[in-house]
């Protein structure tokens, strides 16, 4: 857990559109290897409720479960019966290019930083006026009752710039919580990125581009000829074998002794 204080406004805030941030960091689900676990869900959560931009209420967690997470998984079933396929999307802050949360704070509490393009809230400036919550097309900010703040996924802000966890720790708790590693952290302005080239290279794509948020955050495709009354046939292992990071090469065969072990020797594929 994290026991770090670290200033998220360090390296200059935007809080106005256009935003023109250094880097835009995200992170990229491949739907192929997502088999619906919550994993991802369950890190995020342990994660943060500790961390430097918690606690994630649970108010009623055994009566009508009011709890709060950052991150839920989405479970779409389509087909037909006994040919059906469940798609498990996770879902949490996009951390939009456009974000459009951020300009309507009347008192500049969301902002998204220059360094790194995330999106943030200031809790000591935040008033809790929801009126991010409502701008966010997609769902992905919650109100906390008990400190009357609007809390949201931070990509794990705490976590990524802890000096005091090793280098290949430094991503959110939701890639490394990961256990068939079908999360990518990449920064989606560096088109030499190599969680950049994959999303681009497999034809990656965003929920609802027509909202014009632009989210960074985003999918790589069922990468099948699936169609409704259709057997599904899933690629080669070969195909996915390595996950592509921003830190290096993510080794399926690793993931027993770390299930972020990164390897740079150059001989992975892309």
């Amino acid at each position: 857990m994290s026991s770090i204080t670290l200033n998220p406004k360090e390296g200059g805030i935007q809080k106005s559109l256009p935003f023109t941030p250094k880097k835009n960091y995200a992170i990229i689900t491949d739907l192929n290897k997502c088999f619906g676990c919550a994993g991802c869900q369950m890190s995020c959560k342990e994660w943060n409720t500790s961390g430097m931009f918690g606690p994630l209420p649970d108010l009623n967690p055994y009566g009508e479960l009011d709890v709060m997470f950052w991150l839920r998984v989405l479970y779409v079933e389509v087909g037909n019966y006994p040919q059906t396929k469940v798609y498990n999307i996770p879902i949490n802050c996009f951390h939009c290019m456009n974000a459009p949360c951020v300009p309507v704070c009347p008192v500049g509490a969301t902002f998204k930083r220059e360094e790194d393009g995330i999106v943030l809230v200031d809790y000591n400036e935040c008033i809790g006026t929801k009126y991010c919550i409502y701008a966010c097309p997609y769902g992905n900010r919650f109100f906390d009752y008990v400190e009357g703040v609007t809390k949201k996924c931070t990509h794990c802000f705490d976590r990524i710039y802890d000096p005091t966890l090793p280098p290949e720790e430094r991503i959110p708790a939701c890639i490394h919580g990961c256990m068939v590693q079908a999360r990518i952290w990449a920064d989606r302005l560096d088109p030499t990125d190599p969680g950049n080239i994959l999303f681009i290279d497999k034809g990656g794509f965003v929920l609802g581009p027509e909202t014009g948020a632009d989210p960074a955050s985003g999918y790589l495709p069922w990468r099948s000829a699936y169609a409704a009354d259709n057997d599904v046939e899933l690629l080669s292992e070969s195909e996915y074998y390595n996950v592509w990071t921003s830190n290096g090469v993510v080794i399926l065969g690793s993931q027993g002794n770390n299930s972020t072990y990164t390897e740079q020797n150059g001989n992975s594929t892309s």
